[in-house]
């Protein structure tokens, strides 16, 4: 499978080394941190795209996003995921889209409109709630 993942910071490096790990995808990562991209592109099957400036389709042309069959967005800023994935949706028509977002208020309106988001928040609060209800 073909994947690109747009953002190198502590989530898309942890899916990006978990993804590797596992073998049979060609995974390309789009991010500004030169020195994290530098670590994650030594990870067998591993490609880095550096963005160096905000013009993203050229970017995302770059990293192969035509041959891309899943777009993962996992920086740090829920507005350039949010853009990045709808981009990849809706104008290169990937598949498999998939969105992290903190803000809760952005969360519920993007997944109502059927975009695929994650959240740390989501995953803990079901923890906390199957913690207290299982004491």
């Amino acid at each position: 499978m073909r994947v690109l993942v747009y953002g190198c910071g502590e989530l898309a490096s942890g899916a990006v080394r978990e993804m590797a790990s596992r073998g049979g995808s060609q995974i390309t990562v789009l991010g500004d941190e030169r020195s994290q991209l530098e670590r994650l592109s030594n990870v067998e099957g591993v490609r880095a795209v550096l963005l160096a400036e905000p013009v993203m389709h050229d970017y995302f042309m770059e990293a192969g996003i035509s041959q891309t069959e899943a777009f993962l967005a996992l920086s740090t800023d829920d507005h350039e995921n949010l853009l990045a994935a709808q981009i990849a949706e809706k104008m290169f028509r990937i598949p498999r889209v998939v969105c992290h977002v903190e803000n809760p208020q952005l969360q519920v309106l993007y997944a109502s409109q059927g975009l695929n988001v994650l959240s740390y928040s989501v995953g803990i609060l079901q923890d906390i709630r199957h913690a207290i209800e299982s004491q």
